[in-house]
């Protein structure tokens, strides 16, 4: 598989995310769920890949994130192409949800654009602490900021639910949805290491699913809802 080569040329904030914008062809960017394995190329080179998704941003630009405390504008790196499943959001949903329970919501917010654009209400179900209240500068006006409160008598109304989560974050999870099924269809993207540069070889990703172990940076890391909710420990 190909590597390119990228410069850093700005990094700032968007809540807790620390983001950077890069030389980037349009052509290679990242889909809502999807990321860049990537390595810095400095004096001290990384050793391990860092994986870059992309964040909440303008419609005509691209922001990637986490970005690592060491890296500085300026800075160059090698990645790999998109890699992974991402997003899916149905041509047909009407009204979608964005959820992240213990993460920041920058990487799930990347469906309100397409969502809004295909005339779609769109809800958060986000509670902001004190160091997140700055995300919501970036939430589009037309998104329906709600509390995590308000998530199990709001699920009769969805079409659609995109969930960001860590693998310790399907338990509550899988306590604040039914484990009948759903009424609407689901997506979860789950945040892990993916060390091996999304070639599943070195296990650290394992996730269990209702069909076995998968790798999250290969087989994922986007899954359907369902695959991963109320799986035996």
């Amino acid at each position: 598989m190909q590597t390119r080569t990228a410069k850093l040329i700005e990094i700032f904030n968007i809540g807790e995310e620390r983001s950077g914008v890069f030389d980037l062809p349009s052509k290679l960017w990242p889909s809502p769920g999807q990321y860049l394995p990537c390595q810095r190329i400095q004096t001290k080179p990384d050793v391990l890949p860092t994986s870059l998704f992309p964040l909440i941003s303008p419609l005509d630009s691209l922001a990637l994130g986490p970005i690592p405390d060491s890296w500085l504008p300026g800075d160059r790196i090698t990645f790999l192409p998109p890699q992974g499943n991402g997003y899916t959001l149905p041509p047909t949903a009407r009204r979608v949800g964005l959820l992240a329970l213990s993460l920041s919501p920058a990487q799930v917010l990347t469906l309100a654009h397409p969502a809004l654009a295909q005339d779609a209400d769109v809800s958060l179900f986000f509670d902001a602490h004190e160091n997140q209240s700055s995300l919501l500068n970036h939430v589009p006006s037309a998104v329906e900021v709600v509390p995590l409160s308000a998530l199990p008598e709001t699920l009769s109304w969805l079409d659609f639910l995109a969930v960001e989560a860590t693998i310790p974050d399907l338990e509550p999870l899988s306590a604040l949805l039914p484990s009948s099924h759903l009424t609407f269809e689901g997506q979860i993207r789950i945040r892990t290491a993916m060390p091996c540069r999304g070639m599943g070889e070195c296990g650290v990703c394992g996730i269990r699913t209702h069909h076995g172990w998968r790798m999250v940076c290969s087989d994922g890391p986007v899954f359907p809802l369902q695959e991963v909710l109320h799986v035996a420990g």
